[in-house]
C-alpha cells in the first residue's frame, strides 16, 4: 500500500511485545492501525512463535524468518528480521533447507522431508516450531507485499541478499500426511477447541495435530478470532472467498476443502466454490467481489502466481473502504499462513475434497489467466451466433449444434470407443454447453470450449465403466520406450485395403492410454492447433507436444507389424 493509503486515524495503541521484539513499533503494524485487534493477535503470535524461547532457539527462528523473507523477495521483512544466515552450524543448514522448501514449494513437502530433518537431530516439536515460524514469516511477507510500508528510520537497509539455493521440486508427494506423529492431547474443554467448534462445527485436523503444543494452538486461534471470524469490515462470505481463492492458487487441497465447506454452511453452493477455485471470473459472485479476488490472489505465496502488484486504487474504485482494503491484505496473509502450516504438518482433509490439486494446476493461476503461448487465436467464426444465443435467441443454438456435432461425436467415439455411448455423450455435451453458454467468456474459440466439455464428458463416461487413469499434466515418460521404430512401407495402401487399414488404426488408437489417446485425437483427428489442444486439456504447450509425440510413437509401434516392408532374403 502506498504511503497515501496508509492510515493513522488515531495514535497507535501501545504494543509492548512488538516494541520489545523490535525496539519500536514497525510501520508494518502501524499501517494496520484501523485493525488494532489484528495487530494484537499478530503481536501475540510473533511473541509465542519467534520471541519466546522454545525447543528452537530465538537465533534459529530469526534465521528461518530471514531466509523466508529472502526467498520471498521481501526487502522490508528481510530488513526487519535482520539476521544473517551465513556461517550457520551444519544441522541448522538442514533446518533452513526444509523451511525454504516449505516457504517456496509448500505443496511438494512430504513426510520424507520431515524424516530428513529428524535424521539431522530435530525432534517433532522442534519441527513443528520450524513449520509455524515459516508460516509466520510468510504471513508478515504477505502483509509487506500488500501494505507496502515505508522502511522504518530505525532499520538499516540490508546489503544484497545471499543467493539461496532452493531446488525446483521434482516429484509430487505420492502419499498423504500427517507428517508429524505428535500425540494428540485431550483438550476437549480448552477455550481454543470451543472457539473452533463454534465456528466450524468440529475441530479441523489442522488444529488437532498441534494440540500437543497448546501455546501455538492458542495463538493461531486468537489470530482466527481477530481476522477470519469478525464482520466489522469485509463480511464472512467475502473473507472465506478470499481464503478459498488463495488456497486454490497455492494448490492447497486441505484449506480449499475446509473453506468450501464453510461457504456451503454460509449459503454459497458448492458449485460456486468450485468456480472460485477454477476461475473466479466465471463464478456467480458480484463483480465487486470478483475484483476483490483478482487483487488478493496476487498475494498468494506459491511462486509464479502473479507478476502483478496488489492494487489498492482498483479496490477503492469498487467502493471498498480503507479498512476493508487493509483487511483484505490481512486475510490474504492469514491464507498463506494456514496453507503453509498445513503443508508442513500434512493435515489430511476431514471430509472428501471436491477438488484435489496437483502439478497440472500450476498453470491455472499464473496472473489472471493462464497463458498458453504467444500465439493469438484467429477470430472465432462462431462468435456472432454465440452472442445471439446469449441474448436469448435460443433457436440459433441449433446452428451451433449442426456446425459442431459431427466433430464432437468423432471426438467422443474415439475417446469412449463405443458408438452408443458416444451418441449419448454428444447429447450431454450440447446440453451442458447450452446450459452454461452464459458463462462462456470468449477467451478461447467456442469450438475449443465445446471440445473441452466433450473431453470431460467422455472421461466421465469412461470412469463410470471402470476406474480411469488421469489425463492430468504429470510426468509422461512412464517408462515407455518404442521398441520397433522401423521404416514403414512407402505405400501401405498396397499392403492393406483401405477399410482394413482404417480399422487397424482405429483399434490402435483405442488401445492407447487415455491421456495419449485424447491428445492424438485432438491434434491428428480433429486437427486442432497445438495451442488449442493445449487449452482444451489445460496443459502447457510443451507438455501437449510431448504427449502427442509419445502417442504417435505408441501408435507406430502398434501398427509397425502391419506396415513394415519385409526385407527380401536370399534363400
Amino acid at each position: 500500500m502506498n504511503e497515501s493509503a496508509t492510515i493513522f486515524n488515531e495514535p497507535p495503541r501501545p504494543y509492548p511485545q512488538l516494541i520489545a521484539a523490535y525496539g519500536f513499533l514497525p510501520n508494518l503494524f502501524r499501517a494496520q492501525s484501523a485493525m488494532p485487534e489484528a495487530i494484537e493477535a499478530e503481536q501475540y503470535l510473533i511473541h509465542t512463535v519467534a520471541v519466546r524461547e522454545g525447543t528452537l532457539s530465538r537465533s534459529q527462528k530469526h534465521a528461518v524468518l530471514n531466509a523466508v523473507a529472502t526467498v520471498r523477495g521481501s526487502e522490508y521483512c528481510r530488513t526487519l528480521f535482520g539476521h544473517s544466515i551465513a556461517n550457520m552450524p551444519g544441522r541448522d543448514v538442514a533446518l533452513i533447507d526444509f523451511c525454504l522448501k516449505l516457504a517456496k514449494h509448500g505443496p511438494w513437502v512430504s513426510e520424507g522431508d520431515v524424516q530428513t530433518l529428524k535424521h539431522s537431530g530435530f525432534d517433532e516439536r522442534m519441527i513443528l516450531e520450524a513449520i509455524v515460524t515459516t508460516s509466520v514469516g510468510l504471513l508478515l511477507c504477505t502483509l509487506a507485499d500488500g501494505l507496502r510500508p515505508q522502511l522504518d528510520a530505525e532499520l538499516k537497509l540490508q546489503g544484497p541478499a545471499d543467493l539461496l539455493d532452493v531446488p525446483d521440486p521434482i516429484d509430487w508427494p505420492k502419499t498423504l500426511g500427517p507428517h508429524l506423529g505428535l500425540l494428540t492431547h485431550s483438550t476437549a474443554d480448552s477455550p481454543a477447541y470451543a472457539v473452533l467448534r463454534t465456528q466450524f462445527g468440529y475441530v479441523p485436523s489442522l488444529y488437532r495435530l498441534q494440540s500437543a503444543v497448546p501455546e501455538l494452538l492458542n495463538a493461531e486461534v486468537r489470530l482466527l478470532e481477530a481476522v477470519q471470524f469478525p464482520e466489522d469490515g469485509l463480511n464472512r462470505v467475502q473473507k472465506e472467498c478470499v481464503l478459498l481463492a488463495i488456497s486454490a492458487a497455492n494448490l492447497n487441497t486441505y484449506c480449499s476443502t475446509l473453506h468450501s465447506q464453510v461457504l456451503d454452511i454460509l449459503g454459497l453452493p458448492p458449485e460456486e466454490s468450485d468456480r472460485i477455485m477454477e476461475d473466479h471470473q466465471q463464478s456467480g459472485i458480484s463483480a465487486t467481489d470478483r475484483t476483490l479476488l483478482d487483487e488478493t490472489r496476487k498475494l498468494a505465496s506459491l511462486p509464479g502466481r502473479s507478476s502483478q502488484l496488489f492494487e489498492t486504487d482498483r479496490l477503492r474504485t469498487q467502493g471498498f473502504t480503507e479498512r476493508q482494503i487493509i483487511e483484505a491484505v490481512v486475510v490474504s496473509g492469514l491464507a498463506n499462513f494456514l496453507n503453509t502450516l498445513q503443508a508442513g504438518v500434512g493435515a489430511t482433509a476431514d471430509f472428501p475434497p471436491r477438488k484435489v490439486f496437483g502439478p497440472k494446476d500450476l498453470y491455472l493461476f499464473s496472473d489472471r489467466f493462464r497463458p498458453i503461448s504467444d500465439t493469438t487465436f484467429p477470430e472465432d467464426p462462431d462468435s456472432a451466433l454465440v452472442a445471439r444465443v446469449r441474448e436469448g435467441n435460443i433457436d440459433v443454438f441449433e446452428e451451433l449444434v449442426r456446425r459442431h456435432s459431427r466433430r464432437i461425436f468423432g471426438t467422443l467415439a474415439g475417446l469412449v470407443g463405443n458408438i452408443e455411448d458416444a451418441r449419448d455423450a454428444t447429447q450431454e455435451v450440447f446440453l451442458k454447453a447450452f446450459e452454461n453458454i452464459g458463462r462462456f467468456q470468449g477467451r478461447s474459440k467456442f469450438s475449443t470450449w465445446l471440445t473441452s466439455i466433450a473431453i470431460n464428458t467422455g472421461t466421465d463416461f469412461l470412469r463410470r465403466r471402470k476406474p480411469s487413469e488421469s489425463i492430468e499434466e504429470t510426468q509422461d515418460d512412464e517408462g515407455f520406450r518404442p521398441r520397433q521404430v522401423q521404416k514403414w512401407a512407402d505405400d501401405p495402401e498396397r499392403l492393406l485395403a483401405a477399410s482394413q487399414m482404417n480399422e487397424l488404426v482405429r483399434d490402435a488408437v483405442l488401445r492407447l492410454p487415455e491421456k495419449y489417446r485424447v491428445a492424438v485425437l485432438l491434434r491428428d483427428i480433429n486437427q486442432l492447433s497445438t495451442e488449442e489442444a493445449a487449452a482444451v486439456l489445460e496443459l502447457s504447450v510443451p507438455a501437449l507436444k510431448a504427449r502427442v509425440l509419445r502417442g504417435r510413437l505408441m501408435l507406430r509401434e502398434s501398427l509397425a507389424p502391419h506396415f513394415v516392408r519385409q526385407e527380401k532374403t536370399d534363400a
